[in-house]
């Protein structure tokens, strides 16, 4: 029995009842020589690696009558396994000997998985941005042939993630993708591999702070307006990014209707249409209910007949009008929601 296995182990009525499956595999893992708890860890998925870490800090100072109740469970669940080779490492390894590597994987690859295991299987330490650009140097169809052996929600977010005027290529091949040929696959799969080799995965590395962390917090701060304004003498790029984020067109919600209604004075009715193309139905509701009855009735048959748009005409338009809306922000006219600034 795997220690992922384990992971989704039920419950029963020992002192370890109370304990989840996670962590049941985190004292397990705990316990272990550090080699055999890294070669377990090493057939886990991302997933499963996260919740088992986050359930080793819960465990710190367990009862040890619970330790021993969960090895004696452990033990008493792999006495009615009787799997030789779950991974399908042996498998591969004695058809290899006895036909040679070009013979074998052409066998493996028809008994398919354990034997012959999960393909791109090294993509899922790639988080789907990361994916997006190391693939987007590819072949429209190898990143089709890449996405279809993802998630159907991890694929989708790669696709989103890749240039626009790429991805109708690859959808359409997606769409229609032929078998493709086992060693081709093999082949591709290398190469990303050696890709990811030379760029690191999220194994590898950890990110801090960044942007978005730096947006955040300058939105949090006193000294906002005066900090991007020195910010923009030295990177005004930068600047000009981190003063986006200060107020996102969702923020809106966090602004009175008087607010609101002062805005929609203020932007151009046919900006206004666009943006709100990319608007959640709680924000197009607030919007609605700071309009008079005709206006919103006029405002939606606009949005019903303009169809769909491109993304970066919506996303464009929400931030002309962000920008509205900072500038009223800034000269007093209306409070922001994101202010740092206590209210008395």
């Amino acid at each position: 029995m795997s220690a992922a296995a384990f992971l989704k182990a039920g419950t029963s009525t020992s002192p370890a009842a109370s304990l989840t499956g996670a962590q049941k595999c985190a004292i397990l893992l705990l316990v272990l020589e550090e080699s055999q708890a890294s070669e377990m860890l090493a057939g886990m998925t991302p997933t499963e690696v996260q919740q088992v870490g986050e359930a080793m800090l819960t465990v710190a100072e367990i009862d040890p009558i619970a330790i021993d109740h969960v090895l004696d469970e452990f033990l008493a669940r792999t006495a009615q396994v009787a799997a030789l080779d779950s991974q399908g490492r042996q498998v591969r390894q004695r058809l290899g000997a006895a036909l040679g590597t070009p013979r074998a994987e052409t066998i493996i690859e028809k008994i398919g998985p354990p034997a012959a295991g999960r393909r791109f299987a090294v993509l899922d330490w790639v988080d789907a941005p990361g994916l997006a650009k190391l693939i987007a140097d590819e072949h429209p169809q190898a990143i089709a042939v890449v996405l279809a052996h993802l998630p159907e929600t991890r694929a989708a977010a790669t696709l989103d993630a890749l240039p626009e005027d790429v991805q109708p290529d690859v959808a359409t091949r997606l769409a229609t993708l032929e078998p493709v040929n086992i060693h081709d696959l093999a082949a591709l799969e290398a190469d990303l591999e050696a890709k990811l080799r030379g760029v690191g995965t999220q194994r590898d590395t950890a990110k801090l702070a960044g942007t978005d962390f730096a947006a955040a917090v300058i939105k949090k701060a006193r000294g906002r307006g005066p900090l991007l304004e020195a910010l923009m003498g030295v990177n005004a790029e930068l600047a000009a990014e981190l003063e986006s984020q200060q107020f996102i067109f969702e923020d809106l919600l966090g602004l009175s209707q008087k607010d609101m209604q002062l805005v929609l004075r203020e932007v151009d009715p046919a900006l206004l249409a666009v943006a709100m193309k990319g608007a959640s139905a709680t924000l197009k509701d607030f919007i609605f209910g700071a309009m008079s009855k005709r206006a919103a009735s006029q405002l939606q048959d606009e949005l019903a007949e303009r169809g769909p748009m491109k993304r970066s005409e919506v996303e464009a338009a929400q931030r002309d009008l962000c920008r509205t809306v900072r500038r009223l922000g800034d000269s007093g006219a209306l409070t922001l929601p994101t202010s740092g600034e206590a209210m008395l």
